[in-house]
């Protein structure tokens, strides 16, 4: 008889034993499906919010390390110039890059943008509610990175950039609470205030005009996004109305606001004119972004970047913001390889033991077929179409059960540690933007399912575990001696 066929009825035939081989092999598949669910599903997560975090760095202070210097060794450290922003801008991991500068402008030619809390801001002092945010990339990186998008006119020229002219892009909510339009033009004032410690109150000392031509109109994106997904959108509200009153000009116009305020309030300061006559950059800031060709690029940006920074500043990748918000998946992350690890190793140990025992108890049957002439590996075929075969059945409903365990369990553990930490609730900030994206949006995003990559993987893993299993107590096949068995 065909050893294929002898195979198949030997699992109709031995029912008890069949059904005691496919409830093992059922039980211990849940474990490795669930595990390999929630790494999946981890996995799924992590990429996910990577991406959408984006292939960004920056480069800040490293705070702590600074921490305990003294006031006199703050002034010695190093700011990050142009030139070596540029430099680093230039290297091949880098997609395009910007260094802003920003100054806060009052104005009373026009109205600042307030939404829903119209009426409801009372200022005690000077208001300054219009950023105005310099930029040296003229297509302007928040519009290639879709935190705002341009809805008329159009962007700046590089000559324009580089000119430092009088031209700025506004926000569509702002022009339209003004009856400003493209072409148009509008005043902001810089006024330069001095603090009387006597009565509390701030004395204006002088003011000039920054008259700014309007080229264009932008609409806010990624805000907008995250108000319609959030019920409870009060600081998302703070957030577009910021926004709404930013005012987009070349770095050089801001460079030059702010040479301007300083050098007025320092004709009242000695101590701050002293200041500025020592070092003439120390209020010339700017904060670079680089954007990367992809988030693989981080780990190597950093590296190469890293040898060329002054002291105490380092590279600060947007991806690391990841672990600071992903607690509940780290810890599923490790749970589910541990369980994985140990699911596959009880699976070895128990299915190769049943399968030990069941061949003890068949050794005469087994003898009989090697002393008619049977080959051993055809013996060993057989044994192994009846395994897998019911190794098969129990992996398949093991599947859908072990997923839906999985995704019971990761339920219950993310809301624990939801409850447990109200960390979770916050934002996390990025430079000098603040990224929409808190730990509810990572649990939010984590979804156990049941697709393709998710069955051939379970299926790779769990055959894969029972043919090792069987496979090691058919050594006991080989061994056999048909004389002795049958005397």
């Amino acid at each position: 008889m065909n050893f294929i066929k002898r195979g198949f009825l030997g699992i109709t035939r031995k029912k008890g034993k069949t059904l005691i081989l496919l409830a093992v092999i059922f039980i211990l598949g849940n474990l490795i499906s669930g595990a390999v669910s929630i790494q999946q599903a981890t996995g799924n997560v992590e990429a996910n919010i990577k991406e959408r975090l984006g292939a960004a760095a920056t480069l800040e202070l490293d705070y702590e390390a600074v921490e305990d210097l003294s006031e006199a060794e703050w002034l010695e450290i190093e700011n990050i110039g142009v030139d070596l922003i540029k430099q680093i801008g230039e290297l091949s991991y880098v997609k395009y890059f910007d260094y802003s500068t920003s100054i806060y402008l009052g104005s009373e030619s026009i109205e600042s943008y307030q939404g829903d809390m119209e009426g409801e801001i009372f200022h005690s002092g000077p208001s300054m509610d219009y950023k105005l945010n310099g930029i040296n990339y003229a297509p302007v990186i928040d519009f290639e990175e879709e935190k705002g998008k341009l809805i008329d006119g159009r962007v700046f020229t590089q000559e324009e950039v580089d000119n430092g002219t009088s031209v700025a892009i506004i926000s569509k909510k702002l022009a339209e609470k003004n009856d400003l339009h493209v072409g148009d033009t509008f005043t902001l004032d810089n006024a330069v205030y001095d603090y009387d410690e006597e009565t509390g109150e701030e004395e204006l000392i002088t003011s000039r005009d920054v008259v700014l031509e309007v080229i264009g109109l932008f609409e806010p994106q990624s805000v907008k996004e995250q108000q319609e997904d959030n019920a409870d959108s009060g600081m998302l509200d703070w957030m577009d109305i910021e926004y709404q009153n930013t005012v987009y000009v070349p770095n050089e116009i801001v460079a030059s606001e702010n040479r301007y305020h300083w050098e007025e309030y320092s004709k009242m300061d000695e101590e701050f004119a002293k200041m500025m006559e020592e070092d003439e950059n120390a209020f010339e800031y700017f904060m670079p972004m680089f954007f990367l060709n992809s988030p693989e690029d981080s780990e190597a940006f950093e590296e190469e970047v890293a040898p060329l920074l002054p002291e105490f500043y380092n590279v600060v990748n947007a991806m690391d913001q990841y672990d600071s918000i992903a607690g509940p998946m780290e810890s599923m992350s490790k749970l589910s390889k541990y369980v994985l690890l140990v699911a596959v190793i009880a699976t070895v140990l128990i299915t190769g033991l049943v399968v030990l025992l069941f061949l003890r108890d068949r050794k005469h049957e087994l003898g009989i077929y090697l002393s008619l002439g049977e080959r051993r590996s055809r013996v060993v075929g057989q044994i192994l179409i009846e395994v897998m075969v019911v190794a098969v059945i129990g992996i398949t409903l093991s599947l859908f059960s072990g997923n839906l365990l999985a995704g019971q369990v990761s339920d219950m553990m993310m809301k624990a540690n939801d409850n447990q930490d109200e960390y979770y609730e916050e934002y996390i900030y990025f430079g000098d933007t603040q990224i929409d994206l808190t730990t509810e949006d990572v649990l939010d995003s984590y979804e156990v399912s049941l697709n393709l990559s998710y069955i051939l993987g379970f299926y790779g893993i769990g055959l894969l575990t029972i043919l090792i299993s069987t496979v090691i107590p058919l050594i006991y096949i080989v061994r056999l001696n048909p004389k002795k068995i049958l005397m």
